[in-house]
């Protein structure tokens, strides 16, 4: 893939949009973490610089902003963080599987999610 990185971004809004478009207007709070996302992706570069482990420069980094959004998610929704990784990790599956990213990215991305929530799936 020409640029993990941007590829990494788009994921990454794809799946924070999808997760919050439902509730859109439910709660200012909603409303500040639709501009958490669009700063994270600021704070990422973009195609203008590199940022290092912050941001989705790498799929570690990546997976680090994934889990940072379903924290604060969690802490609104009033659960205990983890509750909901099962819906979060489909909802990551359906994103990651309409990317173009290279198909061992894509494996990397859903093993680190399960390993983060010691999700075990079974075929």
């Amino acid at each position: 893939m020409k640029n993990l990185k941007l590829e990494l971004e788009k994921v990454y809004k794809d799946y924070c949009d999808g997760s919050l478009i439902g509730i859109k207007g439910e709660d200012e709070f909603v409303d500040v973490l639709y501009k958490f996302v669009e700063f994270r992706l600021w704070v990422s570069g973009g195609d203008k610089w590199g940022a290092g482990s912050i941001g989705c420069e790498s799929v570690e980094g990546f997976l680090n902003e994934i889990f940072l959004f379903e924290d604060m998610m969690s802490d609104w929704s009033g659960v205990y963080r983890g509750d909901l990784c099962y819906e979060a990790y489909e909802g990551l599956d359906e994103v990651i599987s309409k990317s173009d990213l290279e198909e061992n990215i894509k494996e990397d991305i859903l093993k680190g999610f399960r390993d983060n929530y010691d999700i075990e799936i079974f075929v």
